[in-house]
């Protein structure tokens, strides 16, 4: 079973999803879980259908578990339904983050990534695993998602080489940025036009700065 963290953002989707296309291309048996609502942009994933959110899951007897881009296993909200299975489950840990607790059984944390998306990536040249556009198209939703289109801190020259790689083979950065920067609800604009209208700056050290209340 693989499951991404609560609330999932491209990263932690498009690598489950990524994922799940890989087990299931080599004949093995395998079940997405989210303990969270999946936002509805991100349903246009490949894949993502696959990615189920029924606590109804969890009636198999699972023997693996694998979590994306967790930094412990509380984020990926599933200690309840593990203690609940006949038999404690092997558990993998494949995360980019640094504060990673290391909780599994066996631990892929490259704190160097971008993103677990890029993890992945390296994982799958690694073992001489083919990349298809599907599965290009997920990877490219955790690069774009962690560095913000390649604006923060976590952009580097092997971040930009793999997406440029991952576009060679087929995936869809129109669809990524389509549903991941441009598709704002109507309810999202208005809080961000409460946060704009309550800038302030604090002339001393010269610092801008906003807030929204709960």
């Amino acid at each position: 079973l693989l499951v991404p963290h609560i609330n999932p953002d491209g990263d932690a989707l498009g690598s489950v999803a990524a994922f799940m296309q890989f087990l299931h291309s080599i004949g093995k048996p395998c079940g997405g879980f989210c303990a969270a609502t999946i936002p509805d942009n991100l349903k246009a994933l490949p894949y993502s259908e696959h990615i189920k959110t029924d606590a109804a899951i969890w009636k198999e007897n699972y023997d693996l578990i694998i979590t994306l881009d967790c930094g412990d296993i509380k984020r990926a909200g599933i200690t309840s339904y593990i203690s609940k299975l006949a038999e404690k489950p092997l558990i993998i840990n494949i995360d980019h983050h640094a504060t990673n607790e290391n909780f599994g059984d066996h631990n892929m944390v490259m704190p160097d990534s971008s993103s677990t998306a890029e993890v992945l990536y390296h994982f799958f040249k690694y073992n001489e695993i083919q990349i298809d556009a599907a599965m290009a198209t997920c990877l490219l939703a955790g690069l774009i998602t962690d560095t913000d289109f390649f604006t923060n801190g976590s952009t580097s020259i092997k971040s930009l080489e793999i997406t440029g790689a991952l576009i060679a083979i087929g995936g869809n950065i129109k669809l990524i940025k389509e549903i991941i920067f441009k598709n704002k609800t109507i309810g999202l604009l208005k809080v961000y036009g409460v946060i704009l209208s309550r800038l302030k700056k604090h002339q001393e050290i010269d610092l801008i700065y906003t807030y929204i209340t709960q």
